[in-house]
């Protein structure tokens, strides 16, 4: 019995390695596009405030990013589900 459980697990850790390969490319990329949109809001926000001469508002910065961060996690998250849909499927 133990040796039926193992042989069924070792067909199915092999085609998990096949899938998580494509699965780490699409999060590689998600959480690339992500940390370019938090960091884009950021200098954006700098950017502004150095344009303007005015003091460089950190909170305001910090808020802004949060925000951004927050919504692209949300986005991320329903990219995954409509790109991969079974992953999130149980």
């Amino acid at each position: 019995m133990l040796r039926n459980l193992s042989e069924a697990r070792g067909a199915e850790q092999t085609e998990d390695t096949a899938k998580s390969g494509a699965d780490l490319r699409l999060q590689a990329i998600l959480w690339s596009l992500w940390t370019l949109v938090v960091v884009a809001t950021a200098l954006v926000r700098w950017r502004a405030d150095v344009i303007a001469q005015r003091p460089v508002d950190i909170l305001g910065l910090v808020i802004y990013a949060a925000l951004s961060g927050s919504i692209g996690l949300v986005v991320m998250t329903m990219l995954e589900i409509w790109l991969e849909p079974q992953r999130f499927v149980d």
